[in-house]
């Protein structure tokens, strides 16, 4: 990790063993991480932060 930032490493399965649901969950999560980098004030990165929060508690309910 370098300069706060959280390098991942690209998952080798394939898309097509995952639900619909869950890849539109997984596209909107990359989105708004993409969206936190950007220049805004603290509040909307608390607030996008909140929104990966739940998207991924979604995402992980979903699995069991």
């Amino acid at each position: 990790m370098k300069d706060n930032l959280i390098y991942f490493r690209a998952k080798t399965e394939s898309a097509k063993n995952i639900p619909v649901q869950d890849l539109s969950l997984i596209q909107e999560i990359r989105e708004l991480l993409s969206e936190f980098h950007g220049n805004y004030p603290l509040v909307t990165k608390k607030a996008i932060l909140l929104r990966i929060d739940q998207l991924t508690d979604e995402l992980i309910l979903n699995k069991r």
